[in-house]
């Protein structure tokens, strides 16, 4: 499957998981994102960042449909069960999409498979590209502030003012140069990487989701 493949069928898991009251069926899918992302060798460190992060919301949706749930004990447990493990596998998702799709992969493809527009997916690819520099940014000015004897801390508005006054310099000089490499907005566009949305991809695609209809409706689960 390509980038644009990978996002609909997120998109689309994620509108039936929605819809969907099996805590049974978000723990397959939260075991397949995981072997997924293992089989893309994704790093232990990464998968213990993800599920570290998914604790605290997973754990307090659990705790507030558990003790303040409208209905009886056994329905209060089973919507529990089902709201913490859907968030459990909505953040599955995201985690096994953000770990096997590059950013600048996705947008071409967007551009390309459904004629997003270029101004658009350049400016985002821009923003993106300025993160590092940014955060080189912020350091310098720690740094300088440091030598002349101010603190600033992170939750100091100075410091990102400062780093933002860069920026501003920096999106005056990329919008320079594309226009300087022939970027006009609005102009026809040619691609020396043709994304192509694969056949094997969209077969892939319905076979996962039709197993995942049969799992609803022919499954008896919890």
């Amino acid at each position: 499957m390509n980038a644009s493949q990978k996002l609909i069928l997120v998109l689309l898991l994620s509108l039936e998981l929605a819809f969907t009251q099996s805590a049974t069926l978000n723990l397959i899918v939260v075991g397949v994102c995981l072997v997924a992302m293992v089989v893309a060798r994704v790093s232990w460190r990464r998968l213990l960042f993800y599920l570290g992060v998914a604790v605290i919301p997973v754990l307090g949706t659990f705790l507030s449909f558990w003790f303040y749930g409208s209905g009886n004990a056994a329905s209060n447990g089973h919507i529990a069960w089902v709201m913490s493990t859907r968030l459990l596998a909505f953040i599955s998702l995201g985690a096994w999409f953000a770990q096997t799709v590059n950013p600048y992969v996705l947008m071409t493809a967007l551009e390309q498979n459904f004629k997003l527009s270029p101004t658009f997916v350049y400016g985002i690819l821009g923003a993106l590209n300025f993160l590092p520099k940014f955060k080189t940014a912020l350091k310098n000015v720690l740094a300088v502030a440091q030598m002349r004897g101010q603190s600033l801390h992170v939750w100091s508005p100075t410091l990102y003012a400062k780093a933002l006054i860069q920026s501003l310099a920096w999106s005056e000089n990329l919008a320079q140069a594309m226009t300087a490499h022939g970027f006009q907005e609005g102009a026809p566009r040619t691609h020396y990487r043709q994304d192509r949305l694969p056949l094997l991809g969209w077969l892939i695609m319905a076979l996962i989701l039709v197993l995942v209809q049969l799992a609803v409706f022919q499954g008896h689960w919890w």
